[in-house]
């Protein structure tokens, strides 16, 4: 008899055993598999099959004792004791034959009418994850987001779009935050994510636009921002949650977003040319001259002064200025003035990930800044970032100030000089990217091709043209109001006389 008609036979012995009683299924299942592994490798010897038979059955009675299946009339799901501890706690097995999956778990009791209780229980509950494919372990919505992070840690990078840099990872810990304290505030932490209601995410958006605002509190939250964040968190699920299967697409939540109007003007206000001279001069005659303060004090204003009109003639990013390095700054070869610098901002700091230089008249300010610094006995190297911390803890050893720093010391300025009134009764608000905008629209008004100005600020025509298109009417009141009002009258009364 061939290899194959022998585990045919031995296959139609086991059914009838079956039939009689003499075998239960989870015990012929493990027989057919070896079979039918002993049929895929070719005959073996009567001696080796019975040998690898044997160990089988020990293996199989070492494992299980007081084996009991939970239900009458399904054959996948039994209770036991495990030979292997010491404990005599009842364990619980479940097998999909549709998927080939299995789980294993200890009940924890060595009651067995507590351990069937339990495992009717669990079976219902993992038995549809083994038919949907989802994993058998849960998780939290903490652990998710601690899994999400540490994944996104590992694609942190210097250089824009080559993975995250490290602000934007900050900026996403912010992100996942507002849904980690808005389960915590729906008392669904402890909810394993596939028991979480998908549809609890409907209210979310509305929760963070009505919740306090720990800075600028004089300001509502930007409906923008949130649906920013509502992105952050729906990309956590599906690259952590739906891909790992801890849930199903059924299970993914309902978030939904804040419709927008299509208007794309700078989303933060700007300083007008009186404003913005007010200020430059305040910081001149008053804030770099005031008594009683420290040497190292007053340079510290006066480069902080010397930062905030560089930024306003350049439009250069905070982490791009923060950045430059004395060696980043040339003068430029294709002007006579002295005071015409050229800036090269590196790709690592650029937010497009390309280097680009930017022309720009900042000379006497680079002065004035080296002048600062050697009146503190700091000699500029060319490997030294231009706006070093000048904190006796960080002095001499070339660390850069942190956006923070300079977010302080403007507000000092603005309350100083007087404008933080004025803007905070016309419902204004001033950030250093304020300068950026600032700086885009002079350049605009002064008639400066649009192309160049892209160039110049590392962002594209497209953003540009669609954020200060308002720009173009107000730019061109004369060609657009000819024949109207006055201008209308008084050409009637030309034709007339």
């Amino acid at each position: 008899m061939s290899g194959a008609e022998a585990g045919s036979a031995d296959l139609e012995t086991l059914q009838e055993m079956v039939v009689k009683g003499g075998v239960d299924i989870n015990q012929l299942y493990e027989i057919a598999k070896l079979l039918n592994k002993n049929n895929d490798e070719g005959p073996k010897s009567k001696t080796e099959a019975s040998a690898k038979d044997s160990n089988d059955n020990k293996k199989d009675l070492k494992i299980y004792k007081d084996k009991e299946f939970v239900f009458e009339t399904r054959q996948d799901c039994f209770i036991y004791r495990d030979n292997r501890t010491k404990s005599g706690n009842y364990y619980i097995r479940i097998y999909d034959a549709l998927t080939k999956k299995e789980f294993s778990k200890s009940l924890r009791t060595p009651n067995r009418h507590q351990a069937l209780v339990a495992a009717e229980i669990l079976y219902r509950e993992k038995r549809d994850k083994l038919t949907r494919g989802v994993r058998m372990t849960s998780i939290t919505t903490a652990e998710l987001i601690d899994l999400y992070l540490k994944k996104r840690a590992k694609e942190i990078s210097p250089i824009p779009h080559t993975g995250i840099t490290q602000e934007s990872y900050d900026t996403l810990i912010s992100h996942l935050n507002y849904w980690k304290v808005y389960i915590n505030s729906l008392k669904l932490h402890k909810k394993p994510v596939e028991k979480i209601p998908p549809e609890i995410a409907r209210d979310f958006g509305m929760w963070v636009l009505n919740k306090s605002k720990e800075y600028y509190r004089g300001s509502g939250r930007s409906r923008g921002t949130i649906n920013h964040t509502i992105a952050a968190i729906k990309k956590m699920y599906r690259d952590i949650a739906l891909k790992e299967k801890f849930i199903s697409a059924n299970e993914f939540p309902e978030f939904e977003y804040f419709k927008l109007p299509r208007d794309t003007a700078p989303k933060r206000e700007v300083l007008n040319d009186e404003e913005y001279m007010m200020l430059c001069r305040w910081m001149q005659y008053k804030y770099s001259r005031e008594k009683d303060i420290t040497p190292e004090e007053r340079a510290k204003r006066i480069i902080f002064a010397k930062f905030l009109t560089i930024q306003y003639n350049t439009g250069m990013r905070n982490k791009e200025q923060l950045g430059l390095r004395w060696k980043d700054i040339t003068p430029n070869p294709n002007s006579k003035d002295d005071d015409d610098y050229l800036i090269t901002i590196s790709a690592d700091r650029s937010k497009t990930g390309r280097s680009r230089q930017i022309a720009a008249p900042i000379g006497d300010k680079l002065e004035a800044i080296k002048r600062e610094y050697r009146k503190l006995d700091i000699k500029p190297e060319v490997d030294d970032y231009v706006f070093i911390n000048l904190a006796k803890t960080k002095r001499g050893k070339n660390i850069p100030y942190e956006t923070p720093a300079m977010v302080n010391r403007l507000k000092q300025v603005l309350v100083g000089s007087g404008l933080k009134e004025k803007l905070d009764n016309e419902g204004r608000h001033i950030t250093l990217y304020s300068a950026r905008h600032y700086y885009c629209t002079k350049r605009l008004q002064a008639g400066v091709d649009v192309f160049l100005l892209a160039l110049n600020m590392g962002t594209s025509v497209k953003y540009i043209e669609e954020t200060y298109s308002h720009l173009k009417t107000s730019m061109m009141f004369e060609e657009v109001s000819v024949g109207q009002g006055k201008r209308a009258r008084s050409d009637y009364n030309q034709e007339q006389v």
